[in-house]
């Protein structure tokens, strides 16, 4: 069987060789500035242009850039004049230690080159693309045109002056043409293409500056004229059921973009105008599977063995934007059965579980989480969930319910898993009712993830090897950076992971909380129940490669 597998492998690997040199010398007949070669290639279904393109760039010494979404640098596509881009068939990639890298239809186009340098003012370093990805971004950038640099030049030439706009009636009719309509649409499109979690519309001196956060970091999508600022924020408020009338207050609203997309809208007074932050709640990202969760075995079943207990109640920590909602939804989720009554108050309603029944809390109709709660408790459930413990009211509430034989989930804002006690206990809850009544507590940070194609080996400071413990003589295997490259836009991390800290609640512990035993104590009956502290799952996690210690550090430290 051995025998035969090799042969296999060996016969494969012959093969893939012989059909990488037949395409090198078929492609090595490529004229210069054409690929006729390589279209004929593909016609007859012998090779993926893409494939072939790759080859050939290698053959010519160039980079070969795959122009996907993924890959590309927002900030830079818009980066050439689109008659430039147009004529000679070019699409800005990424800029380098002052290089710009353009993708250009013929490589060896010399005039075009000549002419984009002298454009930008900076050195052109071409690469090479297929010509359909090519075609795709340049109809992208007419897209661009038409709902940014086309719309900014309508808005400005038009006769309405943007700052001395003070009326009302006036902003109602600015907000309602249909440039300032596209140029939104436009930008909140621009954000989701690029998977962001957040849309910053923030007024400066110089300028509206848009910024989008992806993977927790944010980057500049636009830098707009300063006039543009009230139409785009009053065009926002607009879509958002506010009161565009209304400067001096802070606003929230929301915006449907689909059945599955909403954007949740804050709007903050400022002294250089009205800034807006529009959070992207994408419920077809939402991740209700335990093994997608990033949580290791050990943490994993401490969790479970605390959600699926008869009662109690099991809380998730953290700071804002830490994923606990995420986690929180993944065990709702499994607890979610046919037989099981399940019902949440949350604010707001981030995804949707069928089957259960899900409260919106509204403070204008006094429909606060104590008063839902109170409500729901007269509702039979089996399962509650609370979105937030925020005051002693709900927490005495939540309490007394898991006290009570229900199964009670919440967030609660707290820096570590063992600090969830002393908060419960500052607010006023008394320690013999949380100990018989508290079965797990989690803590989560979100983590950027080494980026899988530019990573390499790492060998971190002293500094940083001190921090988890480890002697700096003896680093452990298996640690990985990302160098960067174009499919992380040369941030060396692409996406996030989580890592936990899972506080089960055992007996022991139980008891040592209920008589408000020390801080030393209650730690040392949580380690002996399986606790383990964010950074010890972190080294867990960069030891497979999947994240630095050093990003590790920055969001674990915090503790």
């Amino acid at each position: 069987m051995a025998e035969a597998k090799s042969e296999l492998l060996d016969a494969l690997a012959t093969s893939i060789d012989e059909d990488r040199h037949f395409l090198e010398v078929a492609l090595g007949d490529c004229a210069p500035g054409e690929a006729a070669q390589i279209e004929k290639l593909a016609s007859l279904g012998l090779v993926t242009p893409e494939r072939a393109y790759r080859i050939w760039a290698e053959q010519l010494g160039m980079p070969f850039h795959p122009l996907d979404e993924r890959s590309l640098d927002l900030q830079q596509l818009h980066r050439l004049p689109l008659d430039i881009a147009m004529r000679h068939n070019a699409v800005a990639v990424e800029e380098n230690d002052g290089v710009l890298a353009v993708a250009l239809r013929n490589p060896f186009d010399l005039l075009a080159v000549d002419e984009i340098q002298e454009v930008t003012g900076l050195p052109v370093q071409v690469v090479l693309a297929t010509p359909r990805s090519i075609a795709a971004m340049l109809e992208r950038m007419q897209r661009g045109s038409s709902g940014i640099e086309g719309l900014i030049q309508r808005l400005l030439k038009s006769e309405i002056d943007m700052q001395s706009v003070s009326d009302a009636d006036k902003l109602r009719r600015m907000v309602g043409d249909d440039a300032v309509v596209k140029l939104v649409d436009h930008l909140i499109a621009e954000a989701m293409r690029a998977r962001a979690s957040d849309i910053h519309v923030e007024p400066q001196r110089d300028g509206l500056r848009i910024r989008i956060r992806i993977d927790g970091d944010l980057d500049t999508l636009y830098m707009l004229p300063a006039g543009l600022h009230r139409a785009v924020v009053a065009r926002i408020k607009v879509v958002s059921g506010m009161d565009i009338g209304e400067s001096r207050k802070p606003q929230d609203g929301r915006i449907a973009v689909s059945d599955k997309v909403e954007l949740r809208v804050s709007v903050l007074p400022s002294v250089l105008g009205e800034k807006a932050v529009l959070r992207v709640l994408d419920r077809t990202a939402a991740v209700h599977d335990a093994k997608q969760l990033g949580m290791g075995q050990h943490n994993l079943g401490l969790f479970r063995r605390g959600y699926t207990a008869p009662n109690g109640i099991v809380l998730l920590t953290g700071p804002t934007g830490s994923g606990k909602t995420t986690t929180l939804y993944t065990a709702m989720a499994e607890l979610n059965q046919p037989d099981c009554n399940l019902v949440s108050v949350e604010d707001p309603v981030e995804y949707e579980l069928k089957g259960a029944t899900q409260v919106q809390v509204d403070v204008k109709a006094d429909r606060t989480f104590a008063n839902a709660l109170r409500s729901i408790l007269r509702q039979d459930p089996d399962v509650v969930m609370i979105g937030e413990i925020r005051d002693l009211e709900t927490a005495t509430i939540a309490i007394q319910a898991a006290l009570t034989g229900h199964m009670v989930l919440s967030t609660l804002h707290t820096n570590s898993a063992l600090a969830a006690v002393h908060r419960l206990c500052d607010m006023g809850i008394a320690p013999y009712l949380l100990g018989p009544a508290l079965r797990c507590v989690v803590g989560q940070r979100l983590v950027p993830r080494v980026c899988p194609q530019c990573s390499a080996p790492a060998l971190p400071s002293p500094a940083v090897l001190a921090e988890f413990g480890i002697d700096p003589a003896r680093p452990p295997q298996g640690l990985r950076k990302g160098v960067g490259c174009q499919g992380c836009r040369n941030r060396g991390r692409n996406g996030r992971t989580a890592i936990h800290e899972v506080m089960y609640v055992s007996p022991e512990l139980g008891a040592a909380i209920s008589r408000g035993a020390a801080d030393a104590e209650v730690e040392r009956l949580a380690t002996a129940a399986g606790f383990r502290r964010l950074l010890q799952d972190g080294l867990e996690k960069a030891k497979q490669g999947l994240v630095t210690l050093e990003d590790v550090l920055a969001v674990a430290r915090t503790e």
